[in-house]
């Protein structure tokens, strides 16, 4: 459990520090942009002085970058990383999609799998899951959101339960391997197998009980040609 809370807290950290890059993009546009004509009027002046032209642009700009960086680390630290915070209920952390939630599983048998112990194989896959860890709270988001219209809120991390244990019809455990986005590349980068057992972690039993619903769900529409949308 602990290696999937790790992956599930950096993808979080992903969405904080996606919001600085996003701000810090505009803001090298916009200053670029206010740059043009003053470049144009004194280009020979600045080309003979390239070396103290590049000191004084660049040493600031990546002094400002570090410092936001800085900042929305120090910022989300607390919200990301404590137990106690709404991003780590059990909900949060066990908010699992099915495979049909998206639409690269509809071909999800002509890409080729793998594994960082090179022990995955194909027919080892009971099922995948989508993960779906949430972050609204980064300090830049709101001028991520005002500046480049658009804040990320939600990423993904692809989740393929290759076993499970049984008792009285309810599964106690899962083993599952992990992989750190749903794009066709990630597929090649599944994690070691990875035990979860109820209740050893916030969200594990949760994790579990979908898993099983998941797999419950699968079985009916696989007989009877029909169900709800998993």
């Amino acid at each position: 459990m602990e290696e999937y809370l790790n992956l599930y807290h950096q993808k979080m950290w992903e969405i904080a520090f996606g919001h600085v890059e996003k701000v810090f993009g505009v803001f090298l546009v916009i200053l670029l942009v206010l740059s043009i004509f003053p470049i144009y009027i004194y280009f020979n002046s600045l080309v003979k002085r390239k070396k103290l032209v590049l000191s004084l642009t660049c040493i600031p700009l990546c002094l400002i970058y570090l410092l936001c960086m800085v900042a929305e680390y120090a910022h989300s630290y607390d919200e990301i990383m404590n137990p106690a915070s709404p991003y780590n209920d059990s909900l949060r952390v066990a908010s699992l999609n099915s495979e049909r939630s998206l639409p690269i599983f509809e071909h999800v048998d002509e890409i080729r799998l793998a594994s960082v112990d090179g022990e995955l194989k194909r027919e080892d896959i009971i099922l995948f899951a989508v993960s779906k860890p949430t972050y609204y709270d980064g300090l830049f988001a709101d001028v991520a959101n005002s500046l480049a219209g658009s804040q990320i809120t939600e990423t993904s991390l692809l989740v393929a339960l290759v076993g499970y244990e049984e008792k009285n019809g309810q599964w106690q455990s899962v083993d599952i391997r992990i992989a750190p986005g749903v794009e066709e590349k990630d597929f090649q980068k599944f994690s070691k197998v990875l035990h979860i057992k109820k209740d050893e972690a916030e969200g594990a039993t949760s994790i579990i009980y979908k898993l099983q619903n998941f797999y419950e769900l699968k079985l009916w529409v696989e007989k009877n040609g029909y169900g709800p949308k998993l």
